[in-house]
């Protein structure tokens, strides 16, 4: 029986330049940042911070969710609370890493999706101290919708992967 709990909480756990002109003036062209190009930047980057953060915790068994208050919604950070709980409740760690790779966001005003290629074929679990191994599954894409609140960027919850993109 707690092996299929273990599986069941691995199965819910694989469910995140410029060009200047030549004007003739002696003043050395400057070109502003895109604001798209940082917007991207700053949603890559907390979709980074939220795989970091989750491997972080999963891995330690002690599943405190404090930090993800910086990178999730409200409304994304309570679901993980309650699947965390039945983590710690079921004496539930993950084992290993997954693998991440070719981050990418794009931005469409206050909302963005960003995506990155996961393989959890070695990021295995364990309850009770007994292994479980997951199933190979291979690279897959996690792609999640992105809110800027009040000039921060939060996890809004998930997305269907945008077209082009492939693991």
């Amino acid at each position: 029986m707690r092996v299929t709990t273990c599986a069941l909480a691995l199965s819910g756990a694989l469910l995140l330049g410029g060009c200047g002109g030549d004007d003739g003036s002696d003043t050395p062209a400057t070109t502003a940042p895109s604001p798209t190009a940082s917007a991207q930047d700053e949603a890559v980057a907390v979709l980074e911070a939220y795989w970091s953060e989750r491997v972080r915790v999963e891995t330690s068994g002690a599943y405190d969710t404090a930090d993800f208050s910086r990178i999730l919604s409200p409304a994304e950070s309570e679901p993980m609370q309650a699947r965390y709980a039945q983590f710690e409740d079921g004496n539930f760690r993950r084992v290993g890493a997954p693998e991440l790779r070719d981050y990418t966001a794009t931005v469409d005003g206050d909302t963005a999706i960003a995506t990155v290629c996961v393989n959890e074929d070695e990021w295995g679990a364990e309850a009770d101290g007994e292994v479980v191994e997951p199933e190979a599954a291979g690279w897959y894409a996690s792609s999640h919708r992105l809110e800027q609140t009040d000039g921060a960027w939060l996890i809004a919850g998930s997305a269907e992967t945008p077209s082009g993109i492939s693991c």
